[in-house]
């Protein structure tokens, strides 16, 4: 129990401090262990930091594993990732902030190190798929990739800004709002990638 716990309490660290400036000293706190097991278990800072990226990471990329299933068209697969996505985004809605946080502060060198797949360049070769086969309008594959991830990551990163829209008055991270958003960014996905949709 005390490993997750760690992990837990960094990923709320990390995601609100990010890299450089979260304190182990805070994370012990908050997992209710003291400092010397953080250590003890993942050696480093920069230890932790490499497990709470792997733990993030983790279930986006098996979203879009399970999208490639070669029975789907391309239309299908799209959607089926895009879902899976929102769904591994709504149950671990900090791991899109970790992973802006460490574009920003660390210039995606952890991402790099890790040896973690480009998402992007994965959900471009399922484009260039629909593309081929006429299922997706003409577009440039690489930038589709990247708006279809940000259209859905942005909303958690933007979550704090959203609860305070005027005349809003609402939690985005509630079940209803993020239901709400999965349906959005799908019409989105639909009207705006495939053919006669």
């Amino acid at each position: 129990m005390t490993v997750p716990a760690i992990l837990a309490a960094a990923e709320i660290e990390f995601a609100t401090h990010g890299f450089a400036s979260a304190r182990t000293e805070s994370i012990a706190v908050r997992a209710h262990v003291v400092k010397g097991l953080i250590f003890h278990y993942f050696k480093s800072k920069e230890g932790l930091y490499e497990a709470v990226l792997v733990r993030a990471y983790e279930p986006i990329s098996e979203a879009l594993d399970k999208s490639f299933d070669k029975n789907l068209n391309a239309t299908d697969a799209l959607l089926t990732f895009v879902e899976r996505l929102l769904g591994a985004m709504s149950e671990h809605p900090l791991s899109p902030v970790i992973f802006v946080l460490e574009s920003i502060q660390g210039g995606g060198e952890q991402v790099r190190k890790l040896g973690m797949p480009s998402l992007y360049s994965r959900v471009e070769v399922l484009l260039k798929r629909g593309i081929a086969s006429g299922e997706f309008r003409q577009m440039d594959p690489g930038h589709g990739a990247i708006n279809i991830i940000a259209l859905c990551g942005f909303y958690f990163c933007a979550a704090n800004n959203i609860s305070h829209i005027p005349g809003k008055n609402r939690n985005p991270l509630s079940k209803q709002s993020l239901s709400r958003h999965t349906e959005e960014v799908l019409a989105l996905v639909r009207k705006g990638i495939i053919s006669n949709s």
